[in-house]
Formats: structure tokens, C-alpha cells, sequence
């Protein structure tokens, strides 16, 4: 079941009812209801596969009682068993058929991965880890749904349970807060708009360049920058607005969901960016791989070399593609190089001019990233990355399709040729407006969170910027968010699925 669809709709308030219902009775009731009402939004996709998630969430905590149960000398060995049982798991759902093509020399074949395996392994690895550390007696039915909640189940952010958990410990969150359903509601109207009137409307215009490429027909330069520009932006606005629709369905139940993104892609610097960008993930990665493997703390040679490992590493929990391993090093080598740049820079004042440059770099890095991550092979990735350097062949030199840009060109605003020279086949003049359009968006207009000033105690806050402009619950903010709900609502029967779904 998506966010974006009809079932939704109805199976919101009805789970919302259900919950509240039940915790007139106790929150135990409200617990185990809100927990099968997930187990059902998991289990509207595949009914059999549900089985995974109720036997990890079992095993998980069986293993928890023993942990808790055990001296902490013994701790460490069961934790360690822990952790390697669920990568284990994700490893052969995900992995399996693509570490034997290596072996057979073959193309792997798309794995049929169960909904939301990525997300939930990392939470429970979190929680033994956190739990090994700072132990604590846990409720089964609360360390159910903590896992199972279904807001954040399918693709994030990545709870932990000092976030999650004593916030089910509170009876005071148990009784309906109006000011949290209509913040949340909010929360959620504007991450549905972020997906259905941006990310949706450039997915077309990116699988038409990347699908080229991937058939093996040539791409011109700007095709190949208007296609990684724009899928930047879309899977910013698409995995962007799942987690904003998290948090305000987190909110429905008063519950504080983290902050998932940062407005990143206004970062002026690749650490920036990585700081901002599914911060659940940058963290998880930081605390249980980056710091373990030692951090910074042995010496800059080290700590590149760890960087690198982690980047890695994060690329491949993307897929079992060589495209994301390629797209993890790559962010790996950008890291080390914006650290070493900092220790030979030194202590410097940032300008106006500064501050752009560092933009303009970071952007574009990202989205060279950004061919690789959505490119369907290496290959693919490989001639859409000559494209961008120059080395493809010329825009003039590929098959021209007017249709496109039809209008401008009846109109006399262009003529064949400029289009021909500068767009070619499978790039317009109207994705390229549109692209800029949906750039200036992300530049110039205020954050679902920061429109809300929406937190959840987010280190970096610094990236919030004033634009004058709060929601407050208002009627004013009820008649927008009244007729954006229309807008967006009869639009829903032309929904995609989200960019992080069956991840």
C-alpha cells in the first residue's frame, strides 16, 4: 500500500480510529492494534511475505531477552551474532543471485526484495547494539510496533529506539492532540505535493534519456546533464516526501518521527550535503561502521581510507548493482578529497562568491553521482558519463524528435536547428524548463520543515533558513491545505510507485 493511493485514504482514518479506540481501553490495546494495522499496510502488497517481518521482529526480540538475560562479557558474541543473522537475511534476499553472476560471469537478475528488508534490518541492528550498551527491559508488543509502525516501515528514516521508544512509554500520547493532527496532516498534504507535482512530473523526462541509453542509442551532452540534473531533483522531491509523509503520519499519532532531510541539495559542501541527505542513513552508517572501523582518530590517511569503506558500504545497502558500488566509492573518493581540501584550506570566512562556487561544485558532483545511482548498468553509466564530459556524440548528430518541443517551435520562439543542435531526440526544451522550474523550488522556496518548523531535536539545524513565512493553524492555512488536498487528491490515480519503494 502507498502513501499516494486510494487504499490509503481509507485505511488512514481507519487505522487512526482503531488506535485511539483502543487506547481508551490501555496502551498495551493501542499497541497491539496500531502493530496489526501496520502488519495489514505491509501485508496489502504481498500477503505472504508478511511472515518475513513478524519472524525477524520475533527473532530480534528473542535474541534482546538473551542479551538482557546474559553477563555483559557474554553480551558482545550474541550481539555480533545478531547483527551478522540479519545481514544475512538482507544478503540473501538482495545479494544472493548477484554475488553467484560475479561467479558465473553473468548480468544478475532484479531480486524480488520483500518491502522495507533494508530499512528494517538497520533498525534492529540498532536496537541490539543501543540495547548491549545501555540495557533496558522492553515490552514485546512495543518493540513490535516500534519495528512494524507503518509510517516509517517501508522506507525510513531509520528509527532508533531511544527515539521511538520512550515516546511509547507516554500516556499522554495515547488521547487525539488536534494541534498534532493538524500539523501533521499538513506535513503530510505537502510532502503528497512534493511527490505527485514535482518528483512525478520529472520521471518521465529522466526515464526517457536513461532508457535511451540503456538500449544503446546514442545521447547527446545535454541530454545526459538535463537527465542526471533532473533525477537529482526527483529523487530529492520523491524519497524527500516520502519521509516528510512519515513524520506527519507519525504526528496523527503523536509521535516525533526524525527529520530525514535537511534541505541538502542547498549544501555548499559534499560533508555538508552527506550531514543533510537521509540523515538516518549518515548517521547509522557513522555510528556502526564508520566509528567502529576507528572514525578519524588514527591519522588522516586512516580516516580517508575509512571514509571510503563506509561510502562503500552505503552504496551497496543501495542495491546489488556495481552501479551503486561504483556511485558509494565515488561519494567515498568526493569525502576524502572535501577533507583534504579543509586541512589544506585551513580556517576560512565564507563569502557570498565562496558560498556559490561550493553550490555549483557540490551540485554538480552530486548529480554526476546521480547517473550512476539511476543508470540501469555500468555500461549505461559509462556512456552517459562520456556524454557529460564531452566525448559522446553531438546533440546534432542524434536522431532528432520535434514532438516535444512542438510548441515552441509553431510559435517561431526556436528554430528546428537550435533544437536539433542543443536538445536533440531525448531531451526538451519543455524538461529542461521544467527541471529549472523544480531547481528553483528547491533553492528559493521554504522546506516542508521549515515551513512548519517542524523538529525533533535534529543536530544540524543551521540549514533552516527565515523566509517569513509559518504555518500556523489558522483558517487561512485550512483552506489552502483544503484545496491542495483536491488537487492533489484527484490526481492520485496516476500515482508511481516511490523511488525507495521494495528497498
Amino acid at each position: 500500500m502507498l502513501f499516494n493511493s486510494y487504499e490509503f485514504i481509507l485505511f488512514l482514518p481507519l487505522a487512526l480510529a482503531a488506535h485511539f479506540l483502543a487506547a481508551r481501553w490501555s496502551i498495551s490495546a493501542a499497541v497491539a492494534t496500531t502493530t496489526i494495522s501496520s502488519l495489514i499496510f505491509y501485508a496489502w502488497w504481498k500477503p505472504p511475505f508478511v511472515v518475513l517481518p513478524i519472524a525477524s521482529i520475533v527473532l530480534n526480540y528473542w535474541l534482546a531477552s538473551r542479551i538482557l538475560a546474559s553477563p555483559i562479557a557474554e553480551r558482545r558474541p550474541l550481539v555480533l551474532a545478531g547483527v551478522a543473522a540479519n545481514v544475512l537475511v538482507l544478503a540473501y534476499f538482495k545479494y544472493f543471485d548477484f554475488i553467484l553472476s560475479i561467479f558465473e560471469q553473468r548480468s544478475a537478475s532484479v531480486p524480488d526484495v520483500p518491502l522495507a528488508l533494508s530499512f528494517t534490518t538497520f533498525v534492529q541492528i540498532a536496537f541490539l547494539v543501543e540495547l548491549a550498551r545501555h540495557p533496558e527491559k522492553v515490552a514485546p508488543a512495543k518493540y513490535a510496533m516500534f519495528v512494524a509502525f507503518f509510517p516509517h516501515l517501508i522506507a525510513g528514516p531509520i528509527v532508533r529506539w531511544s527515539e521511538l521508544g520512550p515516546q511509547l512509554d507516554d500516556r499522554g500520547r495515547y488521547r487525539i492532540n488536534w494541534d498534532n493532527v493538524a500539523l501533521g496532516l499538513t506535513i503530510f498534504l505537502l510532502g503528497l505535493a512534493k511527490k505527485i507535482l514535482l518528483a512525478d512530473q520529472l520521471s518521465p523526462h529522466v526515464s526517457l534519456v536513461f532508457d535511451a541509453a540503456a538500449a544503446g542509442q546514442p545521447i547527446g551532452a545535454a541530454a545526459a546533464w538535463g537527465a542526471s540534473i533532473a533525477y537529482s531533483l526527483q529523487l530529492f522531491f520523491d524519497f524527500s516526501a516520502y519521509s516528510d509523509m512519515a513524520v506527519g503520519l507519525g504526528l496523527l499519532f503523536n509521535l516525533r518521527l526524525p527529520v530525514n532531510f535537511a534541505a541538502p541539495l542547498r549544501s555548499t559542501s559534499i560533508i555538508d550535503l552527506w550531514r543533510r541527505w537521509h540523515i538516518s542513513l549518515s548517521r547509522f552508517l557513522r555510528d556502526f561502521i564508520y566509528v567502529p572501523l576507528g572514525g578519524g582518530k588514527k591519522g588522516g590517511l586512516r580516516q580517508c581510507a575509512n571514509l571510503f569503506v563506509t561510502m562503500l558500504i552505503g552504496g551497496l545497502w543501495h542495491g546489488a548493482n556495481w552501479t551503486f558500488i561504483a556511485w558509494g566509492a565515488f561519494h567515498g573518493a568526493l569525502l576524502t578529497l572535501n577533507h583534504i581540501w579543509r586541512l589544506l584550506r585551513g580556517p576560512v570566512r565564507p563569502t557570498m562568491i565562496g558560498r556559490s562556487v561550493g553550490w555549483l561544485l557540490t551540485f554538480a558532483a552530486f548529480a554526476v553521482g546521480m547517473t550512476m545511482f539511476r543508470a540501469a548498468n555500468i555500461e549505461t553509466a559509462g556512456s552517459l558519463l562520456q556524454a557529460m564530459a564531452g566525448f559522446g556524440p553531438g546533440a546534432s548528430d542524434v536522431n532528432f524528435n520535434p514532438a516535444p518541443d512542438f510548441w515552441f517551435l509553431r510559435q517561431g520562439y526556436v528554430s528546428e536547428e537550435f533544437v536539433r543542435t542543443w536538445f536533440g531526440a531525448h531531451w526538451s526544451i519543455s524538461a529542461t524548463l521544467l527541471t529549472a522550474a523544480a531547481l528553483a523550488v528547491m533553492l528559493l522556496v521554504p522546506d516542508t520543515m521549515e515551513l512548519t518548523n517542524y523538529r525533533e531535536n535534529e543536530p544540524h539545524s543551521d540549514w533552516r533558513r527565515s523566509y517569513g513565512l509559518t504555518w500556523t493553524p489558522s483558517a487561512a492555512w485550512c483552506a489552502g491545505a483544503v484545496v491542495l488536498f483536491a488537487v492533489l487528491f484527484a490526481r492520485l490515480n496516476q500515482f508511481t510507485e516511490f523511488l525507495y519503494y521494495q528497498f
